[in-house]
Formats: C-alpha cells, structure tokens, sequence
C-alpha cells in the first residue's frame, strides 16, 4: 500500500483522520504513552503500571518503601490508639479481655493483610479497594458493584479519622481537667469545639505537597515509636508498687465488666479495641500513586505494619494491666472521661501525668494527619471517577498536586459526624464502630468478587494459588463476624439513649447510596460506569497530542509500519 498523505504542516490528510475513531486514538495513546522514543517525559515503571490500569500519574511519586511503611502505621498510631479504645475492652472484659482480644485479634488479622496486599501488588492506584472491584467485577455488575464499595470505603475513611479526632479530643479534655485540679470539665459543646479545632489543625497539615508529607511520615514513625516507649518506660517505672498487679491478674482472672451477662459475649465485645487501634494497616494503598516501586512497598507496608504494630502495641497493652491497679470499673467510669488519663494520674501523679498525656495528645495530632491523608486520596480517587456529589470540583488538584479540596470535604464530613457528641457519648462513641464496619465491609468486597469471579491476575506479591484461595476465604468469613459483633449496642437491653447508632448512620448512607444510585435522570446508574479511564483526558485535553495520534494511525493503516524513528510521538502528559 502507498504511505500516507500528508500535507506539508504535517498533519495527516482530513479525510483519513475524519475516520479514525476516539477510541483507536486512546488505545493508540495507551501503546505510546511514555514507551516510545522522543517522549517529552520518561515514565517510571509505577506509571507504566498505572497507566495499564488506565490512569495517568497525577500525583507525585514522592514515597520511599520507609515512608509507605510510616502511613500504614502511623495511620494506626498504636500507643494513642490503645488509649483511646482501651475503654471498650476494660469495659467488657476486664484486664483478661483487653490483653487477649489485643494479641488474638492482631494474629487474626495476618491473613486479611496479606491477601489485601496481594490485590494492592497487583492493583496499585489510589482507588484501592473499590477500583479492585471494579476489575474483578463483571460488566453487567461493575458499575454498582464499584459505586457501592467507593461509598463504603469513604465512609470509613472518614469515620476512622473522625473517631480518631474525638480521641485526641478527649485527651486534651482529660489534661487540661488534671492541670486544673478537677475544676475544670469540659461540656459537650467545648468539646465539640477541640474537635473542631483538631479538624483544621490537621486540614493545614495535610495540604502540604507530597515532599513534605514524605518527610512528615518519616518523622511520623519516629514520634509513634517514641511514644510506645514513653509510655512503657513511664508506667513501668513510675507505678507504685501498690498499684502493680500480678500476672494471674492480668491474664488470667477474667472479669464481666460490661453490660453483657454472658462472659463468652461480653470477651467478644473486646475486640473492638484490636480491630480499631490496627484498622490503618491498609492504608498504604492509597497513597499509591505517590510511591515508588509501589507494587511491592504497598503489600511490604501492610503486613509489616501490622505485625510491628501487633507486637508493639502488645508491650503497650500488657504494660498498662500491670500498672493499672484492680479497680477496674473505677478506671472506666473515671470522671476524667479517658481511662488512661486516669490511670497515668494514678501512677505518676499530676505533674508527671501531664506531661506523658501532652506527648500522647501531639502523638494522637500527628496519627490524624496521617488518616487524614488516606482519607483524602480515596475521596480524591472516587471523586476522579465520578462517584461523589460534586466530583468535578472535588477531583481538582490544587497547583502543590496536593487533592486540598478532597481533604476539605473530609473536614466537613467529620465535623458532621462530631455533632453526634451533642447527643450524648454512647452515640459518639458509635463512631469507632462506624468506621471499623465502613472499611469492613468495602474490604470484603474485593476478596468475594476475587473468590466468585476469578478474574484476579497476581502481581509480584503472591502466597500461590491454594495459600492464596484459603486466606481470601478465610478474610472474608473472619470480616464477617467482626461486621455482625459490631452491628451489637453495648447494652443487652438498651433504650433510645444507649441504641448502637452504627446502625443508624450506616443504614443511612446505605440507603443514600443506593436511592442516588438509581434514583432517575440524574442518579449514579446515568453516568457512573466505575473507575474512569483518565488517559482519555489526555486525548481529550491536547489538541496536539490527538492530531499526532491521528497521524500515527493513519501512517499506520497505511502500511508505513511503526519501527521508524521519523514516526515515534512526542507526546506532552500534562494534566
């Protein structure tokens, strides 16, 4: 066949380029984009990976395998954490169901790590979770099927951080009532205005550009280490000899503290605190697009994270048994309204209390920030797809290529979620379940479609076909139960007052996610179709770029081949 005509602009002859379709021009762009000679930008072996999966890196790749390591478990932020959620195991089980449930629940917990990490290896983007359904969903239920899991895992997200931001407030809550001798109390609406202090103390602290984030996860890991052993070394050193229990104590005098008259029960509800304090292990995956050699450092990150988090936060959990002294229901129904606080009082006195309970408030700052910024990309990551109300301002970078908008939609999200502390603390504290049962229930998504549907193609981190099989069955069957426990109030017979309201803010945004899904003319089901291919925004938004497409096919169609250098693209991958 004869070469292509082309006029002497160089442009391909119009009535050629007329029948070339946008779609060969995408697929066309797909093959070339940063592979070819004369790239205007070399792309890295992380973005040729995402742009398989149909992205172009937006985001910069700033993150080392340490500081993809410090945002699984900074997110955890084990030493304030536990003392933030030490309550609902106290509270259930005594010392016995705090120390067990903690190292029990971590252990069980591996295999959901690993296989979670096998999708985050094979699928490394932002989107996580719900863009993993969405390529292990057929078509026919792809788009809901993704729209439902997007909602679920913002949900969680969101709720993670804003339970982790009602803790932190309730720290600083307790220290300033030491500090002042017990005269000063705070009331639910001073409370209500930390929270919200909190809030855009940690929004000004994620809006940074990714460099410096990199630095501040870096700084992250060393102050939640540093803390871990502050509060060993202190509690350890500092505890009368009154106060000290002894071993048959903590592990093995079991105590119905809570609501529940059956002991089985009432051990279960303990979980809660393992389950909350190590729920920040998978959010390495959203951060993605911002590391390097992410389709190893993702998976790396979450089980590392939350071994290390198992056997830290351990040390942490056996160390306050110790040093707690036996009044068990005292420590939990303290006035202070933070049973740690109560128990560092106990142990090291005012002075001495403070001083540790400041270093756990900046600890508990420097753990918002970090879930902060998971929560931010996912809802940047739906949002890029079209998921949320909003979107195509939601999904806008701002010129540091920081998601800032995104971040700010999580701040007022959270602030609605804290006006539940108006009602009163069974409601707010409803939250932590809440968030647990968001990520629960998106995480289990992936790994059923994986196990219905087989359409999962592994990347480099595998356990092998049968290891691999056995964990997702198990994952799924383990998240199960933690979902059903959860969905329980902490009162066998509670009242309005003390009703799980979980189950309320869950089933509404189950209820807006669907009725918006399919609600008519301009519901989900009219224009989500899952996660959007953003290459066809290059095509879309360069002229240039499309025109030289277009010559290349034509060139093509007409038997010129591919291999010449005078053929090879230059092609501008600017969002």
């Amino acid at each position: 066949m004869a070469p292509a005509s082309y006029p002497e602009d160089g442009a391909p002859d119009a009535s050629k380029a007329s029948s070339i379709t946008r779609d060969e021009k995408v697929n066309k762009a797909k093959t070339v984009m940063g592979l070819e000679e004369g790239s205007a930008n070399v792309i890295n072996s992380d973005d040729e990976l995402l742009a398989t999966l149909g992205y172009r890196a937006e985001l910069k790749r700033e993150f080392s395998y340490l500081t993809v390591f410090g945002q699984s478990f900074g997110a955890m932020g084990i030493a304030p954490a536990i003392s933030e959620s030490i309550i609902f195991s106290l509270g259930s089980g005594g010392t016995v169901g705090m120390v067990w449930t903690y190292l029990v629940g971590c252990i069980l917990l591996v295999p959901v790590a690993l296989s979670l990490g096998e999708l985050g290896s094979s699928m490394p983007t932002s989107g996580g979770l719900y863009y993993w359904v969405a390529r292990l969903t057929p078509p026919r239920q792809r788009a809901f099927m993704c729209w439902l899991a997007g909602y679920m895992n913002v949900l969680g997200y969101i709720s993670i951080y804003a339970s982790t931001i009602y803790a932190a407030t309730l720290i600083l809550g307790a220290t300033c009532s030491i500090g002042s001798d017990g005269v000063y109390v705070a009331t639910k609406y001073q409370n209500y205005g930390m929270f919200a202090a909190t809030t855009f103390l940690t929004f000004g602290m994620t809006c940074v550009p990714s460099e410096m984030l990199n630095k501040l996860n870096f700084s992250y890991i060393i102050i939640q280490f540093a803390m871990l052993l502050a509060l060993i070394i202190a509690l350890a050193a500092g505890t009368p000899s009154e106060l000290k229990n002894t071993a048959s104590f903590v592990f093995a005098d079991f105590q119905n503290t809570g609501f529940w008259t059956n002991n089985g029960w009432a051990f279960m509800m303990s979980f809660l605190t393992p389950v909350w304090v190590v729920s920040g292990f998978e959010s390495s995956a959203t951060i993605a697009e911002e590391a390097s050699n992410a389709a190893k450092a993702v998976p790396f990150a979450m089980v590392s994270s939350l071994v290390t988090g198992g056997l830290t936060g351990w040390a942490v959990v056996i160390t306050i048994a110790f040093c707690m002294g036996t009044d068990v229901v005292g420590i939990v129904t303290s006035p202070l309204g933070q049973p740690l606080a109560q128990i560092a009082f106990n142990s090291l006195g005012k002075n001495g209390s403070i001083a540790l309970l400041v270093f756990l408030w900046f600890s508990s700052i420097c753990n918002c920030s970090i879930l902060m910024v998971a929560a931010s990309r996912e809802t940047f990551a739906f949002a890029r797809d079209h998921g949320l109300p909003g979107s195509s301002f939601l999904r806008v970078l701002s010129p540091n290529k920081t998601p800032a908008r995104a971040v700010g939609f999580v701040a007022i999200c959270s602030l609605a979620e804290g006006l539940l502390m108006l009602v009163n603390t069974i409601a707010i504290n409803s939250i932590f379940n809440l968030a647990i049962m968001g990520l629960y229930f998106a995480y289990c998504m992936p790994l059923i479609a994986r196990l219905c549907f087989r359409n999962f193609t592994p990347g480099v981190w595998y356990m092998g076909d049968k290891l691999s099989y056995i964990s997702a069955v198990y994952s799924v069957s383990w998240m199960t139960f933690i979902f059903i426990l959860l969905l329980f109030p902490s009162y066998s017979d509670p009242t309005p007052q003390e009703m799980n309201y979980a189950v309320a803010v869950l089933g509404f945004v189950l209820v807006f996610c669907v009725v918006y899904y399919f609600i008519p003319v301009f519901g989900g089901k009219t224009f989500f179709t899952g996660p959007v291919r953003t290459i066809d925004d290059i095509v879309d938004e360069n002229p240039q770029v499309a025109a030289e497409l277009e010559s290349k096919i034509a060139h093509e169609r007409e038997g010129s081949g591919s291999g010449s250098n005078d053929d090879k693209i230059t092609m501008e991958k600017q969002a």
